[in-house]
């Protein structure tokens, strides 16, 4: 065998094995999570978005019918988090009020997809989501900061919002099967809110999951 066959062929041999997510896999994963809010506007009148993060995880079930192709399911929660957008305006039926908007948001939603798959020991994957979630905003007041060794609230009353979306969720990551059963996984969501609330989140989960084989 001539020296460059020979390179050649140990090179080939070194390479992680492409293919194979186990066709008939069926996987739990549990998931902490943060989330970034790049552009979360006032929850009442009008003003600049703020960037944020809020904490929470995800539970989901994945499925190989082939072995590149895998069906999932998610849940996922967020923890309420506090979000503060200075220069909001708020028409008060006499003159307008100008101050700093504050609110406690909390999220759940569900949602359903399909990724592709190709890897052994080390996966990548690429994939999209499409499902539902459901948004309360609660606590919401303007506070008046024009004495900021003082702030106070304007003392208007605003109800607790509860807004529902549908979701469009692209997904792209990496997975290491460390044991027969048991992975990792990097997987960030880009989540675009249709509807109700149209914001864009950032979700960054890293899971633990368990597999079943032969299902």
């Amino acid at each position: 065998m001539r020296p460059r066959t020979l390179a050649v062929a140990v090179i080939v041999a070194a390479m992680p094995a492409l293919a194979v997510a186990d066709r008939g896999a069926l996987t739990l994963e549990v998931s902490p999570a943060f989330t970034w809010w790049p552009a979360w506007g006032p929850p009442v009148g009008s003003g600049s978005g703020v960037s944020g993060w809020t904490a929470g995880g995800l539970l989901g079930l994945r499925y190989a019918v082939r072995n590149e192709l895998e069906l999932t399911a998610t849940g996922f929660y967020e923890a309420p988090a506090d979000f503060t957008n200075p220069g909001t305006t708020v028409d008060a039926g006499t003159v307008p009020l100008t101050g700093t908007s504050r609110a406690t948001v909390s999220r759940w939603g569900v949602l359903l997809g399909a990724r592709w798959v190709q890897g052994l020991v080390w996966r990548w994957f690429v994939g999209a989501e499409l499902g539902y979630a459901q948004q309360q905003i609660k606590g919401v007041d303007l506070i008046d900061v024009s004495d900021p060794v003082n702030p106070r609230s304007f003392g208007l009353e605003f109800p607790v919002q509860n807004e529902g979306a549908f979701v469009l969720s692209p997904l792209a990551g990496i997975e290491w099967q460390f044991a027969d059963r048991w992975s990792v996984a990097f997987t960030p969501r880009l989540q675009v809110m249709l509807g109700g609330v149209s914001r864009v989140a950032v979700v960054l989960p890293v899971s633990l999951g368990y597999s079943w084989y032969g299902l």
